[in-house]
Formats: structure tokens, C-alpha cells, sequence
């Protein structure tokens, strides 16, 4: 019994740090209201900061100190290629290298339909079970999750605790011998093409005891999606599939070289409408056919930062040429943008698109990821605003006659608008 005039403090609750996409507050102010009054303390951004260092400082302290890291993730998270969001996932997932395999910090929600096999997270939110929380609102799962949370049991011991739940139902069975990695061959003397083939057969050894550590849900994840590549790769001779490349005789790639190189559209916009016009008085002996923007394609000339020459060459030679290659092998339906987009943002190509009328969107730019600037092409379908097909390129090795032929044979077909 405490004595008379002991006092007590209040046992800390959980922390959970909330972190979402600007345009899912909504969502997020629901899921913190119910975490709130479940009794967690949640850190969430309640008013729009201005930024800056302070405020870097300040987000960076609650992700390294709060209990749990819970990201939202959605349709809006998938389509922005940047955010701060992704700056707070990062530094969580730092955060966990510190930490047990078995202990928990991730709490990942998607509020819509959001694929968690092929969503645009770090990997380590692939490893943990996600909760579904459609626009926000509370579950019965959530609700439990925070009760476990609350009830203060180990996070580390979870993991522990199903493990000893399942060791009734399989007493009297042999267990599995646990998967050891192969030991790395040695080199004999006069045996160095044996040498090679053990380190092949050793790495396709380890790779696959590697894979199988790995949960069974999230492999079975992974062999569905090898299933469906397998799948679509054997639909694709289908009339809806991309078109085939057509042959480009090598007049008419040298012709479109010339043009390449005289094209400098990130910096003077008034050679947009030259390309156009100089490819149909080229290639079809028309002045207006390819000046048009109203088409079942649409293409939007690439984006380039302005203070490197070299990087706004590679954007508009191989926009240059893509855009000559296409005009010949779907002549008449491959629109024209007048000028650039501002940034490299789905949302804006496909706007571009609603307003000429398109099916589809061409569209791309330089850009730094991930600490490295690349060139990235992507077709956005306008109705739906999906992404049909999307590649980076490394700026370093890039080739624009290379990259040209290989974008155009994933287009869409253009038989119907």
C-alpha cells in the first residue's frame, strides 16, 4: 500500500507519429481521433507549418522518439513522385535498423484500394501486415490494435507469443530442419571454370534460402506476381497490347537526328511548334498535320532544370526523337503540347490531357532521385488517371536513340480514341 502523501505520475501512454500526404488530412484527422480516444498520444501535424529547419528539427526528434510510426498510404502518396511524407519514411525506416527483426514500430495503413505488393513504400512496409482503413475511418482491427497497444504488451514478445501458440498443434510432428546457407565454394588450382560455375550455383543457392526466411504471405504475394507477369506476357500479342515498333529506315533516323539536334524546347518554347511543323513537312508533306493537339496521344514536351545545358540536351534529343518516331508510325494521332509541364506530376499531365481531348499522355523530365538525377518517361491513360507505363533512366548513361525506340513499343494502341 503506498504511504500517505505518495504521489504517482501517470504511466506514459504510446506515441504514435501519424504521417501522411497534405491532400489526406481528412482521412488522417479521422484516424487520429480514434487512436486519441482509444488512449494513445498521437503526434500529428495539426497546423500547415512553414518549414525550415525548426521544423525539420522538430519532425526528425518525433520520429526517433515516438513508439510507433504509422504511414498512410493511398492513391495520393502513389502518384507524387516527392513529398516531405517520404522524407518522414525514410528516417523511420533508419530508425528500425536499430531494432529487433521481431519488434514492432511499422503500423502501415492504406485508406482506399491501394496494393500493397506493388506500392511505391520503402520495403520494409512490405514486411508487416497492413490495416485497411477505408477513407479513414475506424475498424474493429484498429480498434484492437490499439487495445493490444494500450494493454502495454511487449512489441518484441508478439511475434514470440505466436510462435508459442502454435507449437500444441504441431508436438508429435517432425520439425523442419532450419535452412542453412550454403558454404561459399573454394578454388582449386587448375579448376578456376569449376570455380565459377560453384560461386553461379552457390549465389542461386543462397538467394533462394534467403527467400524462403521471408513470411509465406509475402511470398505467396511474391509468386502471384510472378504469375501475373507470366500471364500477361502471354496475352500480350492481344489487339489491345502495345504496337509493335515499326521498322524506321536509316534515312529517316538520320533525318530525325538533324532535327534532334536543332530542337532545344526546355529553353525556347517557339521550337515546340517547329518540331512539329518541321516533322510533317518532313516525313508526310503536310504544314499542319502534326501542329494539331487534339489526338488520341498526346505528347508534352520534357522537362529540364534550366541551369544545366547537358541535362536539357538529353530532354529534348530524346523527346525530339521520340516525338519524330511516333509522328511517323501514328500518323495523325499524336497531338503536340504547346510548352512543357511545371513539374513531373501525374495530376497535371492528365489535366493536359482532359483539356486536348487524348486518350493517353506522353509526358516526362530529369529529375533527382534518390540521390541520383534521372530521366523519367511516363504514358498516363486520361480517364482513369493510371499509369500505363513508366521507366527511369540513369542521366549518366542515357542514350536518347536507344530510349526512343523502346518507350514507343510500349505505347497503348491508338486504333480508338
Amino acid at each position: 500500500m503506498p504511504s500517505a502523501g505518495e504521489t504517482h505520475n501517470p504511466p506514459l501512454r504510446p506515441s504514435v507519429f501519424l504521417s501522411y500526404a497534405s491532400e489526406d488530412r481528412p482521412a488522417a484527422s479521422l484516424i487520429r481521433d480514434a487512436l486519441a480516444a482509444a488512449g494513445l498520444e498521437v503526434w500529428f501535424d495539426e497546423e500547415v507549418l512553414a518549414g525550415g529547419d525548426a521544423w525539420d528539427r522538430k519532425i526528425r526528434r518525433q520520429i526517433r522518439d515516438c513508439d510507433y510510426f504509422m504511414p498512410v498510404i493511398s492513391a495520393q502518396t502513389e502518384g507524387r513522385h516527392e513529398g516531405y511524407f517520404r522524407r518522414e519514411w525514410r528516417l523511420a525506416v533508419e530508425r528500425t535498423l536499430d531494432m529487433a527483426d521481431d519488434h514492432t514500430f511499422l503500423l502501415p495503413v492504406a485508406i482506399d484500394a491501394t496494393d500493397q505488393a506493388s506500392a511505391r513504400v520503402p520495403e520494409k512496409f512490405l514486411a508487416v501486415q497492413w490495416l485497411k482503413l477505408p477513407g479513414g475511418q475506424p475498424t474493429p482491427a484498429l480498434e484492437a490494435l490499439c487495445s493490444r497497444l494500450i494493454a502495454g504488451e511487449p512489441t518484441e514478445m508478439l511475434g514470440a507469443h505466436r510462435r508459442t501458440r502454435a507449437r500444441p498443434r504441431s508436438e508429435g510432428r517432425p520439425q523442419p530442419a532450419p535452412r542453412v546457407s550454403p558454404a561459399f565454394p573454394t578454388e582449386e588450382p587448375g579448376q578456376r571454370v569449376k570455380f565459377w560455375f560453384g560461386v553461379a550455383g552457390w549465389a542461386l543457392r543462397s538467394a533462394w534460402v534467403f527467400f524462403q526466411r521471408f513470411p509465406r504471405w509475402f511470398r505467396l504475394i511474391i509468386y502471384v506476381w510472378i504469375a501475373f507477369l507470366a500471364l500477361s506476357r502471354g496475352c500480350s500479342r492481344g489487339p489491345r497490347q502495345p504496337e509493335a515498333t515499326p521498322t524506321i529506315s536509316p534515312e529517316t533516323a538520320e533525318k530525325l537526328k538533324a532535327i534532334a539536334g536543332t530542337y532545344q524546347g526546355t529553353s525556347n518554347k517557339g521550337d515546340i511548334a517547329k518540331l512539329g511543323l518541321g516533322i510533317a513537312r518532313e516525313f508526310s508533306g503536310d504544314a499542319s498535320e502534326n501542329a494539331k493537339e487534339t489526338s488520341p496521344l498526346l505528347a508534352i514536351p520534357f522537362l529540364a532544370p534550366a541551369d544545366s545545358p547537358a541535362d536539357a540536351k538529353l530532354a529534348d534529343s530524346t523527346f525530339a526523337l521520340l516525338y519524330g518516331r511516333i509522328s511517323i508510325s501514328h500518323q495523325g494521332r499524336v497531338g503536340l503540347s504547346k510548352e512543357p509541364l511545371p513539374s513531373l506530376d501525374v495530376g497535371g499531365a492528365v489535366a493536359r490531357g482532359r483539356e486536348s481531348h487524348s486518350s493517353y499522355v506522353l509526358y516526362g523530365g530529369i529529375e533527382d532521385r534518390g540521390g541520383a538525377r534521372v530521366l523519367t518517361v511516363d504514358v498516363v491513360a486520361v480517364p482513369d488517371g493510371s499509369v500505363v507505363w513508366s521507366k527511369s533512366y540513369p542521366v549518366a548513361n542515357a542514350d536518347p536513340a536507344a530510349i526512343a525506340p523502346e518507350v514507343e513499343s510500349r505505347l497503348p494502341s491508338l486504333d480508338e480514341k
